[in-house]
């Protein structure tokens, strides 16, 4: 997913520079951002270390819990007048992924086991967007809308795996064994600033996102909520 959004990024950048000394002429744009996102994935572990027999001894040999890092993303839109434009695009975030590796002494023997959690969410968005002018080159904008969400959520523990690792059900509900995907329509927004470098390219700070949900305790399918603050070039073309 990273190399195709990465891939993807290229081919337009490039065909962004072709446009440079064209005079813009519609009231089109398109733009790409880059910036920090991550996932409202539970920030505790997600895995325990159990002793479920007396005369054994089980321990973590190591773990992972990382949620955070590079996101990104591409769209176009239409600039109605100078106040309201409706925009759509596409948003990768950085995965969240967790790990916990434990290892099962009893006297006889010494064996350990691997268990990983992972997600990793893209998004489509609509959004109907307002500008204000602050100055003659800056304004702030803010945008509402609805992302169609799809977040892949893959969970390996082998059955017969010595120790057995288990779920924290105190922060997550049992996931589904294997790779499996959710998706959804969820309410967006975001908020930001623009300056106009001249008539045909701006650059804005932004941030935005989109509301998740269910609940991690109890839900399965729950999707996590998801922001990326960043930065963004914009061509009029």
């Amino acid at each position: 997913m990273k190399k195709k959004f990465i891939v993807t990024t290229l081919i337009l950048g490039t065909a962004s520079l072709t446009l440079i000394n064209a005079k813009a002429n519609t009231n089109f744009y398109v733009g790409g951002s880059v910036g920090y996102s991550a996932l409202n994935t539970p920030s505790g572990p997600a895995f325990t270390v159990t002793n479920r027999d007396p005369d054994s001894t089980v321990y973590e040999t190591g773990s992972k819990n990382d949620a955070g890092g590079f996101g990104g993303g591409f769209f176009a839109g239409y600039n109605i007048n100078q106040t309201w434009a409706v925009e759509l695009g596409y948003t990768n975030y950085a995965d969240t992924n967790y790990e916990s590796s434990q290892a099962i002494y009893d006297n006889t023997s010494n064996s350990t086991n691997n268990a990983t959690l992972s997600y990793n969410t893209y998004s489509v968005d609509l959004f109907f967007k307002g500008n204000l002018p602050l100055q003659e080159k800056l304004s702030a904008f803010a945008k509402v809308g609805v992302s169609y969400v799809n977040q892949a959520v893959d969970y390996s523990n082998p059955a017969n795996g010595n120790p057995a690792i288990y779920i924290n059900d105190d922060t997550f509900a049992q996931p589904k064994l294997g790779k499996n995907t959710y998706t959804a329509y969820r309410p967006a927004g975001g908020l930001g600033f623009t300056y106009a470098i001249n008539e045909r390219f701006s650059a804005s700070l932004f941030g935005q996102g989109f509301i998740g949900s269910g609940d991690f305790e109890t839900d399965q399918d729950a999707i996590a909520s998801a922001y990326l603050v960043g930065a963004s070039v914009i061509v009029n073309i």
